[in-house]
């Protein structure tokens, strides 16, 4: 079996990704876990705190920031259900009228840096949290959001947000929007408005398990787009 010392060493790294480390390190460790120790630990609490101090946008201001949930699959941008939300409202992301920011237990994480290290290797399982820990993480994205919200907020016309209208994001987003007394409205369809059809259709008849699968029914991005539409054509 031949080893690393039998190739050119010239050729031992060709390319290492360390442009796309938001946090510096030695070692990228994958963050897989639920408990305090996977939501406030040395590698998000250094992101956030950059994304308050030295962050800028690829645009200095946008018509509409889009407040989306995080999803499995890394980065957010190749996942199933991001995937079927952006493309829904392509023609307002081509345009760059549309800022996506992601929050998750890792922080606020604007769509620009999805693919950036630690935002790319992480794992929060839901299912795996207690009543205890859903809490703790409702508390810290409130703190986060706030903050990103008053130091970004003025980048934004409108801000909105597409989760589903059960989840702890949802309530940590209506908190930051009564604490600045800003109008941040839900796109999302609600669960009684959307066919159980539409949802065994999404789940792929069952090979797909996520609650967000709400997300990417007919009705949600229906919902979605007609929602753009009239912000964006009230100008």
């Amino acid at each position: 079996m031949p080893e690393l010392k039998d190739y050119p060493k010239e050729l031992e790294v060709v390319w290492d990704g360390r442009e796309l480390d938001w946090v510096s390190t030695d070692q990228r460790l994958y963050l897989r876990g639920v408990g305090i120790k996977y939501l406030i630990n040395p590698y998000f609490e250094e992101g956030f705190k950059k994304l308050i101090e030295r962050y800028r946008p690829p645009k200095e201001r946008y018509e509409l920031a889009l407040i989306l949930p995080c999803a499995y699959g890394k980065p957010y941008s190749q996942s199933y259900i991001h995937y079927i939300i952006r493309s829904a409202i392509k023609e307002y992301l081509l345009k760059g009228l549309i800022h996506e920011v992601i929050v998750t237990n890792a922080g606020i994480v604007p769509r620009d840096l999805d693919e950036y290290w630690p935002y790319c290797a992480y794992d929060w399982n839901p299912q795996y949290e207690t009543p205890e820990i859903k809490k703790y993480y409702i508390e810290v994205l409130k703190k986060r959001l706030l903050k990103y919200l008053e130091t970004h907020g003025w980048r934004y016309k409108k801000i909105v947000a597409y989760l589903r209208w059960d989840s702890d994001s949802w309530k940590a987003v209506q908190y930051v929007s009564n604490k600045l007394k800003i109008q941040i409205s839900n796109l999302a369809a609600k669960k009684e408005e959307v066919h159980e059809s539409e949802l065994t259709e999404a789940s792929l008849n069952g090979l797909y398990q996520d609650e967000d699968l709400i997300l990417i029914t007919p009705t949600s991005l229906k919902k979605l787009r007609d929602g753009i539409e009239k912000i964006i054509k009230s100008k």
